[in-house]
Parts: C-alpha cells; structure tokens; sequence
C-alpha cells in the first residue's frame, strides 16, 4: 500500500506541475463553496458573543476535518483493499486537487512580463492573487516586491505542506491541510467575535504550517547553495528575519528569498499593546526587477522539486523494507 500511495503522490505532484488544477475538482475552491454556507450559518447558530462565537469555531473546525478526513480516508481504505488499481486513481485525485503548481507559475512569469513591459495595472493584479495583499495602493517597485514575496508563501501553503502531508497519510490527509488553510484564510478577524469564531481554525492552521514553512526554507537554501547564488546573505537573513512576519511559516522562504535577491518585503505592521511595531524582512540594497520575480520562481520550482524527490526517496525506501 505504501508503494501504491507513492505512485498516487507522485501523480498528482506531476499532473499539478504540467496541467495546474482543473476547477472541477480544485479543493481550495470546493472547500470555498463549502465555507461560504457553513460558516455564517454555524456563527448564527451560537450566543453573539466570544465565548459563543469560539464555540461555533470548534464546531466549524470539528466539521471541516470530518468532511476532509474521514470519508476519503474510508473509501480509500476500502477501495485499496478491494480495488487496488481505483484506489490508486481516487488517491491521486485528490492529491492533484489540493496543489496548483502551475497556477502560481503562470501568475508569476505573467507578473515578470507585465513589469517588462511596464504593464503594472497587469502586474497589480498578478501581485494580488499572489501574495494575498490589497495592492492597489502600491508603487510599482513594491508590486515587485508583493509578487515575490507571494512566490515565497506559495512554495510554503500550495506545494511544501501538501506534500509532506500527502507523504504521511496520501490523499485525506493533503485534503485535510487544504480545506483547514483554505477556511482559515476565508474567515474575517476584524473584529474581537470575528476573532473568536476564527481562532480554532488558525491555531490549526499555524501548527499544520509550521514544520512545512521550516522544511521550505531549508531546501531553498540548499537549491540557492545548488544554484550558486548568494546563499551568505540569505543565511544571514534566515537568522536574523525569519520571526518578522505575521504567519511565521512563511517568514523563512521570504527571508531566503529576500537574502538572495538582495531586496526586502512588503512591512508588515504588528499592533500589541497600544504599540505600533513594523516588521521587515531583509535589506533593500538594490532596485527590484522582473529577474527578481524569475529568479524566486526558479527557486520555488527547484525547492519543490528537491522536497518531492526527497520524501519520494524516504516512502520508497520505507516501501521496500516493509515488504
């Protein structure tokens, strides 16, 4: 069974790589529709306030992990004990519908042609999607800035976590990471019963994140260190920056990135007890460009990569011995 989740991964990682993910079966945008629905209707149904609002929130979270887990994992089981050969197929289904891969480079090669040819209303919107931030208000220096940074949180929450949780338990588990991210990401924190409602699902969130966003950070350095780029300077700001970010599993890929190209991010501003604190992660010693862009694609594709055949290396060799 373990040979047959392998080749399940293994598919999936590739078909996400040449094809991206279809919007039939992608679970971030099924597990949208899904939140759309659950979340209001869950929120109305406890006391307006935060002790009832947190208790809706770990009802929400107990609903979205029995949706993702446990029927997939049900029927994989079943259908690898009676029907090897659908279950490899089902399997890598759903390891295809949690990564989009080729999504994130088709936005980002769109992103260094549209700062080529100063197109940065284009840029503006690919640095969006990216990175998750309102761009709107950036310069066009900053767009550039936005768009990497994005590459760098990508290669964390849509290809590093994925896998390594596909790795441990194939396909549910994969599904599990998407639809917790996904719903984490989509549920509002404005106000302090927003808050509240949300709280269970980022708490998840951030420890689902954190060994990927570690592992992450890792292999870049090891393919900037393949790649004979300035891997002294990323060392340095992995050290120094990595804790200077909202969600810290991100901030280790942004600081490697950051090392390497010799650029800093998008600040971050931090607000603890009527303190205001800005957090920046890097140096700014020269001007961002679209090679900038390029080069933190490239680094994604070949950390991704190196993680995939690693972990491929890791089940394989657990699968032989096993047998």
């Amino acid at each position: 069974m373990l040979i047959s989740t392998l080749a399940a991964m293994t598919a999936g990682y590739i078909l996400s790589v040449i094809f991206g993910t279809p919007r039939a079966i992608s679970a971030a945008r099924l597990t949208g529709i899904l939140c759309d629905k659950l979340a209001p209707a869950l929120s109305g149904k406890y006391e307006d306030s935060d002790e009832g609002q947190h208790t809706a929130g770990v009802v929400y979270l107990t609903l979205i992990i029995l949706v993702a887990l446990v029927p997939s994992l049900l029927i994989l089981i079943l259908l690898y004990m009676y029907v090897p050969f659908l279950a490899i197929i089902a399997d890598a289904l759903l390891c295809w519908s949690v990564m989009d891969i080729k999504s994130i480079q088709k936005l980002s090669a769109a992103a260094a042609r549209s700062v080529r040819s100063k197109n940065f209303s284009k840029t503006e919107r690919c640095a969006t999607v990216l990175s998750g931030l309102d761009c709107t208000e950036l310069e066009d220096e900053e767009l550039i800035k936005a768009s990497v940074q994005g590459i760098a949180d990508r290669t964390v929450d849509t290809a590093a976590a994925p896998l390594l949780y596909m790795f441990l338990l194939s396909g549910p588990a994969g599904l599990l990471f998407r639809m917790v991210d996904t719903a984490a990401n989509l549920c509002p924190t404005y106000t302090d019963r927003q808050a509240s409602f949300a709280e269970p699902l980022k708490k998840l969130q951030k420890a689902l994140c954190f060994l990927p966003g570690k592992l992450a950070s890792v292999i870049m350095l090891v393919d900037a260190l393949f790649l004979k780029l300035n891997t002294r300077s990323a060392e340095k700001i992995l050290r120094s920056d990595s804790g200077k970010c909202l969600r810290k599993c991100f901030g280790g890929c942004r600081a490697v990135l950051a090392g390497v190209l010799g650029i800093s991010m998008i600040p971050e501003e931090v607000y603890s007890e009527q303190f205001l604190r800005t957090y920046t992660i890097g140096e700014q010693l020269k001007d961002p460009s679209s090679s900038d862009i390029s080069m933190a694609t490239q680094l994604m594709n070949g950390t991704v990569f190196i993680i995939m055949m690693l972990l491929f290396a890791v089940k394989l060799t657990v699968g032989i011995f096993m047998r």
